[in-house]
Protein backbone atom coordinates (compact mmCIF):
# COMPACT_ATOMS: atom_id res chain seq x y z
CA UNK A 1 0.00 0.00 0.00
CA UNK A 2 1.27 3.45 -0.89
CA UNK A 3 2.20 5.34 2.25
CA UNK A 4 1.15 8.95 2.64
CA UNK A 5 4.39 10.08 4.31
CA UNK A 6 6.76 9.12 1.53
CA UNK A 7 6.89 7.00 -1.58
CA UNK A 8 9.88 4.95 -2.58
CA UNK A 9 11.62 6.22 -5.69
CA UNK A 10 11.96 3.70 -8.51
CA UNK A 11 15.52 3.70 -9.82
CA UNK A 12 15.33 2.53 -13.43
CA UNK A 13 13.22 2.11 -16.53
CA UNK A 14 13.51 -1.64 -16.08
CA UNK A 15 10.78 -1.34 -13.47
CA UNK A 16 8.27 -0.89 -16.29
CA UNK A 17 8.89 -4.53 -17.11
CA UNK A 18 8.65 -5.37 -13.43
CA UNK A 19 5.28 -3.63 -13.20
CA UNK A 20 3.94 -5.72 -16.09
CA UNK A 21 5.23 -8.96 -14.59
CA UNK A 22 3.88 -8.09 -11.14
CA UNK A 23 0.36 -7.43 -12.31
CA UNK A 24 0.09 -9.66 -15.37
CA UNK A 25 2.15 -12.76 -14.53
CA UNK A 26 2.38 -15.61 -16.97
CA UNK A 27 -0.08 -18.39 -16.40
CA UNK A 28 1.26 -20.83 -13.87
CA UNK A 29 4.27 -18.64 -13.08
CA UNK A 30 2.96 -17.26 -9.78
CA UNK A 31 0.85 -19.25 -7.33
CA UNK A 32 -0.94 -17.06 -4.85
CA UNK A 33 -1.99 -18.32 -1.45
CA UNK A 34 -5.67 -19.07 -1.06
CA UNK A 35 -7.88 -16.69 0.85
CA UNK A 36 -7.91 -17.41 4.59
CA UNK A 37 -10.94 -19.18 6.03
CA UNK A 38 -12.82 -17.72 7.69
CA UNK A 39 -12.11 -14.51 5.82
CA UNK A 40 -11.60 -11.42 7.98
CA UNK A 41 -12.12 -7.85 6.86
CA UNK A 42 -8.49 -6.99 7.57
CA UNK A 43 -7.30 -9.90 5.40
CA UNK A 44 -9.66 -8.85 2.62
CA UNK A 45 -8.39 -5.26 2.69
CA UNK A 46 -4.76 -6.39 2.65
CA UNK A 47 -5.22 -8.93 -0.14
CA UNK A 48 -7.12 -6.47 -2.32
CA UNK A 49 -4.10 -4.15 -2.59
CA UNK A 50 -1.73 -6.84 -3.81
CA UNK A 51 -2.56 -7.11 -7.48
CA UNK A 52 -5.98 -5.78 -8.36
CA UNK A 53 -6.06 -4.47 -11.96
CA UNK A 54 -7.96 -1.33 -10.93
CA UNK A 55 -4.79 -0.07 -9.24
CA UNK A 56 -2.44 -0.76 -12.16
CA UNK A 57 -3.27 2.35 -14.27
CA UNK A 58 -2.62 4.73 -11.35
CA UNK A 59 0.65 2.99 -10.55
CA UNK A 60 1.67 3.07 -14.21
CA UNK A 61 0.96 6.82 -14.44
CA UNK A 62 3.12 7.38 -11.37
CA UNK A 63 5.95 5.37 -12.83
CA UNK A 64 5.66 7.19 -16.17
CA UNK A 65 6.07 10.51 -14.33
CA UNK A 66 9.14 9.15 -12.54
CA UNK A 67 10.62 8.03 -15.85
CA UNK A 68 10.07 11.52 -17.26
CA UNK A 69 12.04 12.87 -14.31
CA UNK A 70 14.89 10.55 -15.26
CA UNK A 71 14.72 11.93 -18.80
CA UNK A 72 15.09 15.46 -17.46
CA UNK A 73 18.06 14.44 -15.30
CA UNK A 74 19.66 12.75 -18.29
CA UNK A 75 19.79 16.04 -20.22
CA UNK A 76 22.88 16.95 -18.15
CA UNK A 77 24.61 13.64 -18.76
CA UNK A 78 27.50 12.92 -21.13
CA UNK A 79 26.85 12.17 -24.79
CA UNK A 80 29.56 10.16 -26.52
CA UNK A 81 29.56 9.38 -30.23
CA UNK A 82 31.88 8.33 -33.02
CA UNK A 83 32.11 10.65 -36.00
CA UNK A 84 33.14 9.15 -39.37
CA UNK A 85 33.67 11.43 -42.38
CA UNK A 86 34.71 9.64 -45.60
CA UNK A 87 35.44 12.60 -47.88
CA UNK A 88 37.40 13.81 -50.89
CA UNK A 89 38.51 17.40 -51.41
CA UNK A 90 40.27 19.59 -53.96
CA UNK A 91 42.49 22.00 -52.11
CA UNK A 92 42.60 25.61 -53.24
CA UNK A 93 46.32 25.74 -52.34
CA UNK A 94 47.17 23.19 -55.02
CA UNK A 95 45.31 23.96 -58.25
CA UNK A 96 47.03 21.18 -60.21
CA UNK A 97 45.69 18.43 -57.99
CA UNK A 98 42.29 16.78 -58.42
CA UNK A 99 40.19 15.42 -55.56
CA UNK A 100 42.23 13.71 -52.88
CA UNK A 101 41.30 11.48 -49.96
CA UNK A 102 40.61 13.76 -47.01
CA UNK A 103 38.78 11.31 -44.71
CA UNK A 104 38.74 11.59 -40.93
CA UNK A 105 37.18 10.02 -37.89
CA UNK A 106 36.99 10.87 -34.24
CA UNK A 107 35.46 10.35 -30.81
CA UNK A 108 33.40 13.23 -29.38
CA UNK A 109 32.23 13.72 -25.76
CA UNK A 110 29.55 16.35 -25.23
CA UNK A 111 28.11 17.61 -21.94
CA UNK A 112 25.65 20.39 -21.25
CA UNK A 113 26.86 22.70 -18.50
CA UNK A 114 23.81 24.93 -18.14
CA UNK A 115 20.73 26.07 -20.01
CA UNK A 116 20.16 28.99 -17.64
CA UNK A 117 17.13 27.65 -15.76
CA UNK A 118 15.19 25.76 -18.42
CA UNK A 119 16.02 22.28 -17.07
CA UNK A 120 15.42 23.49 -13.51
CA UNK A 121 11.91 24.53 -14.52
CA UNK A 122 11.36 21.19 -16.27
CA UNK A 123 12.53 19.47 -13.08
CA UNK A 124 10.03 21.44 -10.99
CA UNK A 125 7.24 20.53 -13.40
CA UNK A 126 7.96 16.83 -13.38
CA UNK A 127 8.39 16.71 -9.59
CA UNK A 128 5.00 18.35 -9.16
CA UNK A 129 3.55 15.85 -11.61
CA UNK A 130 5.02 12.97 -9.60
CA UNK A 131 3.45 14.36 -6.44
CA UNK A 132 0.08 14.64 -8.22
CA UNK A 133 0.24 11.04 -9.45
CA UNK A 134 1.21 9.87 -5.95
CA UNK A 135 -1.83 11.62 -4.47
CA UNK A 136 -4.07 10.14 -7.16
CA UNK A 137 -2.74 6.66 -6.40
CA UNK A 138 -3.50 7.15 -2.71
CA UNK A 139 -7.03 8.28 -3.58
CA UNK A 140 -7.50 5.27 -5.86
CA UNK A 141 -6.26 2.89 -3.17
CA UNK A 142 -8.60 4.46 -0.61
CA UNK A 143 -11.55 4.12 -2.98
CA UNK A 144 -10.65 0.50 -3.63
CA UNK A 145 -10.55 -0.21 0.11
CA UNK A 146 -13.98 1.37 0.44
CA UNK A 147 -15.24 -0.89 -2.35
CA UNK A 148 -13.85 -3.93 -0.53
CA UNK A 149 -15.50 -2.89 2.73
CA UNK A 150 -18.81 -2.36 0.98
CA UNK A 151 -18.66 -5.77 -0.75
CA UNK A 152 -17.56 -7.49 2.47
CA UNK A 153 -20.46 -5.97 4.39
CA UNK A 154 -22.83 -6.91 1.56
CA UNK A 155 -21.94 -10.59 1.97
CA UNK A 156 -22.62 -10.55 5.72
CA UNK A 157 -25.87 -8.65 5.23
CA UNK A 158 -26.94 -11.14 2.57
CA UNK A 159 -26.36 -13.99 5.04
CA UNK A 160 -28.42 -12.29 7.75
CA UNK A 161 -31.13 -11.37 5.25
CA UNK A 162 -31.30 -15.02 4.20
CA UNK A 163 -31.73 -16.09 7.84
CA UNK A 164 -34.52 -13.57 8.35
CA UNK A 165 -36.28 -14.60 5.13
CA UNK A 166 -35.87 -18.27 6.00
CA UNK A 167 -37.39 -17.63 9.43
CA UNK A 168 -40.37 -15.91 7.81
CA UNK A 169 -40.72 -18.71 5.25
CA UNK A 170 -40.80 -21.35 7.95
CA UNK A 171 -43.47 -19.40 9.81
CA UNK A 172 -45.65 -18.79 6.74
CA UNK A 173 -45.34 -22.39 5.60
CA UNK A 174 -46.30 -23.69 9.03
CA UNK A 175 -49.39 -21.49 9.09
CA UNK A 176 -50.39 -22.42 5.55
CA UNK A 177 -49.93 -26.17 6.04
CA UNK A 178 -51.77 -26.14 9.36
CA UNK A 179 -54.71 -24.19 7.95
CA UNK A 180 -54.82 -26.38 4.84
CA UNK A 181 -54.85 -29.54 6.96
CA UNK A 182 -57.66 -28.23 9.16
CA UNK A 183 -59.62 -27.15 6.13
CA UNK A 184 -59.32 -30.58 4.53
CA UNK A 185 -59.99 -32.56 7.71
CA UNK A 186 -62.44 -30.41 9.60
CA UNK A 187 -63.48 -27.68 7.13
CA UNK A 188 -62.54 -25.27 9.88
CA UNK A 189 -61.31 -22.56 7.48
CA UNK A 190 -62.67 -21.37 4.15
CA UNK A 191 -60.87 -21.77 0.81
CA UNK A 192 -60.37 -18.01 0.73
CA UNK A 193 -58.48 -18.09 4.02
CA UNK A 194 -56.38 -21.02 2.87
CA UNK A 195 -55.59 -19.24 -0.41
CA UNK A 196 -54.52 -16.16 1.52
CA UNK A 197 -52.05 -18.16 3.61
CA UNK A 198 -50.75 -19.95 0.54
CA UNK A 199 -50.15 -16.61 -1.20
CA UNK A 200 -48.17 -15.40 1.81
CA UNK A 201 -46.17 -18.62 1.85
CA UNK A 202 -45.39 -18.44 -1.89
CA UNK A 203 -44.28 -14.82 -1.55
CA UNK A 204 -42.07 -15.71 1.41
CA UNK A 205 -40.54 -18.53 -0.66
CA UNK A 206 -39.69 -16.10 -3.46
CA UNK A 207 -38.11 -13.72 -0.94
CA UNK A 208 -36.06 -16.53 0.58
CA UNK A 209 -34.98 -17.74 -2.87
CA UNK A 210 -33.97 -14.21 -3.85
CA UNK A 211 -32.00 -13.85 -0.62
CA UNK A 212 -30.21 -17.14 -1.30
CA UNK A 213 -29.20 -15.98 -4.78
CA UNK A 214 -28.04 -12.70 -3.26
CA UNK A 215 -25.67 -14.63 -1.00
CA UNK A 216 -23.97 -16.16 -4.04
CA UNK A 217 -23.96 -12.95 -6.03
CA UNK A 218 -22.36 -10.89 -3.24
CA UNK A 219 -19.64 -13.52 -2.77
CA UNK A 220 -18.78 -13.40 -6.46
CA UNK A 221 -18.67 -9.60 -6.32
CA UNK A 222 -16.38 -9.70 -3.28
CA UNK A 223 -14.04 -12.16 -5.02
CA UNK A 224 -13.78 -9.84 -8.03
CA UNK A 225 -13.08 -6.82 -5.83
CA UNK A 226 -10.32 -8.78 -4.10
CA UNK A 227 -8.79 -9.64 -7.47
CA UNK A 228 -9.58 -13.33 -6.88
CA UNK A 229 -12.36 -14.20 -9.34
CA UNK A 230 -13.98 -17.53 -8.54
CA UNK A 231 -12.55 -17.77 -5.00
CA UNK A 232 -15.76 -17.64 -2.99
CA UNK A 233 -15.48 -17.36 0.78
CA UNK A 234 -17.97 -19.60 2.51
CA UNK A 235 -17.56 -17.92 5.89
CA UNK A 236 -16.84 -14.30 6.75
CA UNK A 237 -15.95 -13.16 10.23
CA UNK A 238 -18.01 -10.36 11.72
CA UNK A 239 -15.66 -7.33 11.97
CA UNK A 240 -15.12 -5.33 15.13
CA UNK A 241 -16.33 -1.85 14.16
CA UNK A 242 -16.07 -0.28 17.59
CA UNK A 243 -13.24 1.98 16.33
CA UNK A 244 -15.79 3.62 14.05
CA UNK A 245 -18.99 3.45 16.08
CA UNK A 246 -17.56 5.05 19.22
CA UNK A 247 -16.24 8.20 17.54
CA UNK A 248 -17.60 11.68 17.99
CA UNK A 249 -18.88 13.48 14.92
CA UNK A 250 -16.80 16.62 14.22
CA UNK A 251 -18.24 20.04 13.42
CA UNK A 252 -18.13 21.07 9.76
CA UNK A 253 -16.56 24.48 10.31
CA UNK A 254 -13.80 22.96 12.42
CA UNK A 255 -12.84 20.23 9.96
CA UNK A 256 -13.42 21.66 6.47
CA UNK A 257 -10.08 23.48 6.17
CA UNK A 258 -8.21 20.39 7.30
CA UNK A 259 -10.09 18.28 4.78
CA UNK A 260 -9.23 20.63 1.92
CA UNK A 261 -5.58 20.70 2.99
CA UNK A 262 -5.22 16.92 3.35
CA UNK A 263 -7.58 15.43 0.77
CA UNK A 264 -5.59 13.38 -1.78
CA UNK A 265 -7.83 14.59 -4.63
CA UNK A 266 -7.39 18.24 -3.70
CA UNK A 267 -3.66 17.68 -3.22
CA UNK A 268 -3.40 16.11 -6.66
CA UNK A 269 -5.12 19.13 -8.21
CA UNK A 270 -2.77 21.51 -6.33
CA UNK A 271 0.23 19.60 -7.61
CA UNK A 272 -1.22 19.73 -11.14
CA UNK A 273 -1.41 23.52 -10.79
CA UNK A 274 2.21 23.62 -9.61
CA UNK A 275 3.27 21.48 -12.58
CA UNK A 276 1.34 23.68 -15.02
CA UNK A 277 2.89 26.83 -13.54
CA UNK A 278 6.38 25.33 -13.93
CA UNK A 279 5.57 24.45 -17.56
CA UNK A 280 4.79 28.10 -18.21
CA UNK A 281 8.30 28.92 -16.97
CA UNK A 282 9.70 26.18 -19.21
CA UNK A 283 7.91 27.66 -22.22
CA UNK A 284 9.26 31.15 -21.45
CA UNK A 285 12.81 29.74 -21.41
CA UNK A 286 12.45 27.66 -24.56
CA UNK A 287 14.92 29.93 -26.38
CA UNK A 288 17.32 30.35 -23.49
CA UNK A 289 21.07 29.97 -24.21
CA UNK A 290 22.81 26.62 -23.80
CA UNK A 291 26.39 26.36 -22.59
CA UNK A 292 28.14 23.05 -23.23
CA UNK A 293 31.59 21.58 -23.44
CA UNK A 294 32.95 19.20 -26.11
CA UNK A 295 36.04 17.02 -25.92
CA UNK A 296 37.25 15.64 -29.27
CA UNK A 297 39.87 13.12 -30.30
CA UNK A 298 40.35 12.82 -34.08
CA UNK A 299 42.55 11.15 -36.66
CA UNK A 300 43.00 12.14 -40.31
CA UNK A 301 44.04 10.38 -43.48
CA UNK A 302 46.18 13.39 -44.41
CA UNK A 303 47.95 14.91 -41.40
CA UNK A 304 50.15 17.31 -43.34
CA UNK A 305 48.18 20.36 -42.21
CA UNK A 306 49.11 21.91 -38.90
CA UNK A 307 45.52 23.09 -38.31
CA UNK A 308 44.27 19.54 -37.90
CA UNK A 309 44.17 19.03 -34.16
CA UNK A 310 44.24 15.52 -32.79
CA UNK A 311 42.73 16.66 -29.49
CA UNK A 312 40.45 19.57 -28.85
CA UNK A 313 38.34 21.01 -26.03
CA UNK A 314 35.49 23.35 -27.03
CA UNK A 315 33.39 25.55 -24.78
CA UNK A 316 30.26 26.26 -26.80
CA UNK A 317 27.49 28.80 -26.14
CA UNK A 318 24.37 28.71 -28.30
CA UNK A 319 22.22 31.82 -27.84
CA UNK A 320 19.23 32.17 -30.18
CA UNK A 321 18.83 35.69 -31.59
CA UNK A 322 15.80 35.44 -33.83
CA UNK A 323 13.13 32.80 -34.44
CA UNK A 324 10.47 33.54 -37.04
CA UNK A 325 8.25 30.57 -36.17
CA UNK A 326 6.75 32.14 -32.98
CA UNK A 327 7.65 28.93 -31.21
CA UNK A 328 8.09 30.55 -27.81
CA UNK A 329 4.91 32.64 -28.01
CA UNK A 330 2.71 29.68 -28.92
CA UNK A 331 4.32 27.45 -26.28
CA UNK A 332 3.76 30.07 -23.57
CA UNK A 333 0.14 30.61 -24.64
CA UNK A 334 -0.61 26.88 -24.56
CA UNK A 335 1.09 26.46 -21.18
CA UNK A 336 -0.90 29.37 -19.72
CA UNK A 337 -4.15 27.87 -21.00
CA UNK A 338 -3.25 24.59 -19.32
CA UNK A 339 -2.51 26.50 -16.11
CA UNK A 340 -5.93 28.20 -16.22
CA UNK A 341 -7.58 24.81 -16.74
CA UNK A 342 -5.75 23.21 -13.79
CA UNK A 343 -6.59 26.17 -11.53
CA UNK A 344 -10.26 25.80 -12.43
CA UNK A 345 -10.10 22.06 -11.71
CA UNK A 346 -8.58 22.83 -8.30
CA UNK A 347 -11.36 25.26 -7.39
CA UNK A 348 -13.96 22.76 -8.60
CA UNK A 349 -12.37 19.96 -6.56
CA UNK A 350 -12.42 22.12 -3.42
CA UNK A 351 -16.08 23.04 -3.98
CA UNK A 352 -16.98 19.40 -4.48
CA UNK A 353 -15.00 18.43 -1.39
CA UNK A 354 -16.90 20.93 0.74
CA UNK A 355 -20.22 19.55 -0.48
CA UNK A 356 -19.18 15.93 0.06
CA UNK A 357 -17.96 16.69 3.59
CA UNK A 358 -21.11 18.59 4.49
CA UNK A 359 -23.36 15.76 3.29
CA UNK A 360 -21.17 13.14 4.93
CA UNK A 361 -21.31 14.79 8.35
CA UNK A 362 -25.09 15.09 8.04
CA UNK A 363 -25.29 11.40 7.13
CA UNK A 364 -23.16 10.54 10.16
CA UNK A 365 -25.57 12.36 12.44
CA UNK A 366 -28.58 10.62 10.89
CA UNK A 367 -26.71 7.31 11.03
CA UNK A 368 -26.10 7.68 14.76
CA UNK A 369 -29.81 8.28 15.27
CA UNK A 370 -30.58 5.21 13.17
CA UNK A 371 -28.28 3.10 15.33
CA UNK A 372 -30.01 4.30 18.49
CA UNK A 373 -33.40 3.53 16.96
CA UNK A 374 -32.27 0.09 15.79
CA UNK A 375 -30.94 -0.70 19.27
CA UNK A 376 -34.28 0.26 20.79
CA UNK A 377 -36.18 -1.92 18.30
CA UNK A 378 -33.82 -4.84 18.90
CA UNK A 379 -34.30 -4.57 22.68
CA UNK A 380 -38.06 -4.37 22.26
CA UNK A 381 -38.14 -7.40 19.98
CA UNK A 382 -35.99 -9.37 22.43
CA UNK A 383 -38.34 -8.57 25.31
CA UNK A 384 -41.35 -9.35 23.14
CA UNK A 385 -39.83 -12.68 22.15
CA UNK A 386 -39.25 -13.61 25.79
CA UNK A 387 -42.85 -12.78 26.65
CA UNK A 388 -44.18 -14.66 23.63
CA UNK A 389 -42.09 -17.70 24.54
CA UNK A 390 -43.45 -17.68 28.08
CA UNK A 391 -47.06 -17.30 26.91
CA UNK A 392 -46.56 -19.97 24.25
CA UNK A 393 -45.29 -22.39 26.87
CA UNK A 394 -48.41 -21.65 28.94
CA UNK A 395 -50.55 -22.10 25.78
CA UNK A 396 -51.90 -18.58 26.16
CA UNK A 397 -50.64 -17.18 22.83
CA UNK A 398 -49.62 -18.44 19.43
CA UNK A 399 -47.50 -15.53 18.13
CA UNK A 400 -44.13 -16.93 19.19
CA UNK A 401 -43.21 -17.52 15.55
CA UNK A 402 -43.97 -13.89 14.72
CA UNK A 403 -41.74 -12.80 17.58
CA UNK A 404 -38.84 -14.94 16.32
CA UNK A 405 -39.17 -13.56 12.79
CA UNK A 406 -39.33 -10.01 14.14
CA UNK A 407 -36.15 -10.57 16.19
CA UNK A 408 -34.30 -11.86 13.12
CA UNK A 409 -35.42 -8.80 11.16
CA UNK A 410 -34.37 -6.47 13.99
CA UNK A 411 -30.90 -8.04 14.14
CA UNK A 412 -30.55 -7.60 10.38
CA UNK A 413 -31.55 -3.92 10.60
CA UNK A 414 -29.12 -3.33 13.46
CA UNK A 415 -26.19 -4.81 11.55
CA UNK A 416 -27.19 -2.89 8.42
CA UNK A 417 -27.20 0.54 10.08
CA UNK A 418 -23.90 -0.20 11.85
CA UNK A 419 -22.29 -1.18 8.54
CA UNK A 420 -23.61 1.97 6.89
CA UNK A 421 -22.20 4.11 9.69
CA UNK A 422 -18.82 2.37 9.46
CA UNK A 423 -18.75 3.04 5.72
CA UNK A 424 -19.43 6.73 6.35
CA UNK A 425 -16.55 6.95 8.82
CA UNK A 426 -14.26 5.11 6.40
CA UNK A 427 -15.17 7.61 3.67
CA UNK A 428 -14.49 10.43 6.13
CA UNK A 429 -11.03 9.06 6.91
CA UNK A 430 -10.25 8.64 3.21
CA UNK A 431 -11.34 12.22 2.60
CA UNK A 432 -8.76 13.43 5.14
CA UNK A 433 -6.03 11.06 3.90
CA UNK A 434 -6.07 9.09 7.15
CA UNK A 435 -4.96 5.45 7.08
CA UNK A 436 -7.60 2.76 7.32
CA UNK A 437 -8.29 1.83 10.94
CA UNK A 438 -8.92 -1.78 9.89
CA UNK A 439 -5.47 -2.42 8.38
CA UNK A 440 -2.60 -3.04 10.78
CA UNK A 441 0.66 -1.84 9.25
Amino acid sequence: MLRRESIRRWPSIALAVGLWIAFFPAEGQVERASLPQPLTLQSALTVSLESHPDLVPARARLQAAQIREMQVDASYGFDAFVELQPRASSRASNSDTDFQNDSRYGLVLDKRLTDFGRTTARKEAVRAEINARQAELIARQDQHLLDVMNRYFAVILADYAYRARNEQLALDYFRFSRMQERHERFEQFSELEVAEKEALYRKAYVNRHRADLERRLTRHELALTLGRPGELSSELQMPDLSVYLEREIPIYTEIVDQAIARSPIAQARRDDVAAARAKVDVAKKINSPVLSIQLEARDYYDTSFSSRDRYRANLKLIAPIFNGTARQETAVALAQLELFEKEAELVGAEFELREILLNLLAELQVGQAEINAAEAVENYRAYYQDRSRAMYEMEMSADFGDAQAAVAEAIFDMIRVEFQQAMRWARFDALLARPSLLIKE
